[in-house]
C-alpha cells in the first residue's frame, strides 16, 4: 500500500485559526498602526485616520483657516463599509470609495481611495472629491 505524505505547510495551514481581514484592520480601512490620509487642496486641508487595534480616530489637519497648520484629534464613526460613509467630532462627513488607481492627486500621484466630503468646518460646500492614501 502506498501512501502519500502531507506536506508540512499544508497541515499547518489546515490546522490554523483562519485569519479574518477585520481583525487586522479599523472598519475595514485602515491596518493596525497605519495612518490613511486624504488631503484636500484649495483650500489646504486634510483628514488623517488611524488604527490603535480596534479603534480608528480622526485628526482634521486645518491649513487654511489661520497662520499655522493646527491639527485637532478626535473620534470617526463609520455608518457603512466599502464604500465608507464617515462622520468625524470635527464636524467632517462623506464618504470614501475604493477606486483602484483612479485618483490622482495635485502631484500626479495616483491613489487608490477617493474622498468625497459633504461637510467640513470652517469651509462651505461645493465640495469636491480628493485622493486618499496610506502611510
Amino acid at each position: 500500500m502506498l501512501r502519500h505524505a502531507l506536506p508540512a505547510a499544508f497541515v499547518l495551514a489546515a490546522l490554523s485559526p483562519p485569519s479574518i481581514a477585520a481583525d487586522l484592520t479599523c472598519n475595514g480601512l485602515v491596518p493596525a498602526g497605519a495612518r490613511f490620509i486624504c488631503s484636500g487642496f484649495e483650500p489646504n486641508w486634510a483628514l488623517a485616520l488611524t488604527c490603535d487595534g480596534q479603534t480608528a480616530s480622526a485628526t482634521f489637519i486645518d491649513a487654511f483657516s489661520g497662520a499655522d497648520i493646527v491639527e485637532t484629534t478626535g473620534s470617526v464613526t463609520f455608518a457603512s463599509e466599502d464604500p465608507w460613509t464617515l462622520s468625524t467630532s470635527h464636524g467632517i462627513a462623506g464618504t470614501i470609495a475604493s477606486t483602484p488607481t483612479g485618483c490622482t492627486d495635485e502631484s500626479d500621484a495616483v491613489r487608490d481611495f477617493t474622498l468625497t466630503p459633504t461637510a467640513v468646518p470652517g469651509l462651505s460646500g461645493p465640495f469636491f472629491p480628493f485622493c486618499c492614501r496610506m502611510e
